[in-house]
């Protein structure tokens, strides 16, 4: 009895040993910050990781080591992303390590051929890969957004995640979407949108825009433009800021959202069907003006308040158009506000919202308006 405590006290005393079998040392590790997938040749997919240099990063003194980058942009394609990444450690030194990749990029080519969920498998099975990370469409090749070099930010990625983060001052940015809330998009059904990013003319990376998926079968619809993601915002109610271009007396003029709050209610109509009306309140600064010092007269404080009202209406009702009409998607999240206050006309419609019967296309929308204006005048003689 007193030799098998004793065998059993060694192994408890060799178990603590063995915790550290499969340590990798982070001078071995490659660490991914970012991830592009394209489509390649023969339903191929092309994975391209930018990993970061640390002997090229800025140090504590603030400068760059001389003579190299401080990211390599490494590419691999093969019939799966898995088999891609596998073959990628192969070929290279350190095997990439996912624990910080901040963003991952998907082709529309790629997007429009391929199940989303099926690309990005990967990732959200592999438990090094973070759920936080970004995930958004690219117009064009996803792997040359991640050549992109900016003079202010050291990597490409941080370039983009910087750009997406200015979505507070800009109403055209979709607000991020990480892998854990698309993991959900997935498993819900809905339809959904993704931010977009592109390249400009003058090489600069672009944020602006979204990419629109339905929900049921998982399918890329398209992109929408800087003023109908103006508008999806607006619906979703995540618009902090916004500048909106009138024209008042012939004369250009930007009102300048400062506050803005969006209410939806649900009510039902003569058929039945969920009728929404989207009403939105607006405060807001005259943020440019060509006026001239004649025209500093109170009426024209209700004029602007008319015109801003006005172009809230064109570009949201734009955009609803385009999601029940074009897209056929309610990408828009009504569906949630029907579900919140009519939840057993919800349960009856459910199975066809956005699909089959599609009673969200059927669905009247109607959108109420309502600006407040500051400030009025020119700089040189305001009221």
């Amino acid at each position: 009895m007193a030799r098998k405590l004793r065998v059993f006290l060694a192994l408890m005393l060799l178990w603590p040993t063995a915790g550290c079998w499969d340590r990798i040392e982070i001078e071995e590790r490659g660490f991914v910050v970012g991830t592009a997938l394209d489509a390649a040749e023969e339903g191929q997919i092309k994975l391209t990781f930018q990993i970061v240099v640390p002997t090229q990063m800025k140090g504590s003194s603030g400068q760059k080591s001389e003579g190299g980058s401080p990211f390599i942009n490494l590419s691999s394609t093969a019939s799966s992303v898995f088999k891609a990444a596998r073959k990628m450690s192969n070929e290279i030194s350190r095997s990439p390590y996912l624990a910080h990749n901040q963003v991952i990029i998907i082709s529309e080519a790629l997007a429009g051929t391929e199940h989303i969920g099926d690309v990005l498998d990967l990732f959200v099975r592999d438990p090094e890969n973070r759920r936080a990370s970004n995930i958004m469409v690219a117009e064009g090749e996803a792997s040359k957004i991640l050549e992109i070099h900016s003079k202010i930010e050291t990597l490409p990625v941080q370039y983009i995640r910087s750009t997406q983060e200015n979505k507070d001052k800009s109403e055209s940015i979709t607000p991020p979407t990480n892998m854990g809330e698309l993991h959900h998009f997935l498993l819900s059904k809905s339809s959904y949108a993704l931010p977009r990013v592109s390249i400009t003319q003058d090489d600069r990376v672009s944020t602006s825009g979204a990419a629109v998926f339905n929900g049921e079968n998982y399918r890329f619809m398209g992109f929408l433009d800087n003023d109908e993601t103006t508008g999806r915002n607006m619906m979703q109610g995540t618009v902090k800021t916004a500048s909106l271009e009138l024209v008042v007396h012939g004369k250009q003029l930007v009102y300048e959202v400062r506050e803005f709050n969006r209410i939806i209610r649900v009510h039902l109509d003569d058929r039945g069907l969920p009728e929404f009306d989207v009403e939105i309140s607006v405060r807001g600064n005259i943020g440019e003006a060509e006026l001239e010092e004649s025209e500093i007269v109170r009426e024209l404080n209700g004029e602007i308040k008319r015109k801003a009202e006005e172009r809230i209406k064109e570009i949201t009702m734009d955009v609803i158009q385009k999601a029940q009409n074009d897209y056929k998607s309610d990408f828009l999240g009504f569906w949630k506000k029907c579900q919140e206050q009519e939840y057993e006309t919800w349960n009856r419609y459910k199975d066809d919202w956005d699909r089959g019967q599609n009673i969200f296309s059927q669905c009247k929308i109607h959108v109420h308006a309502d600006a407040r204006v500051r400030t009025i005048g020119t700089i040189t003689g305001t009221e």
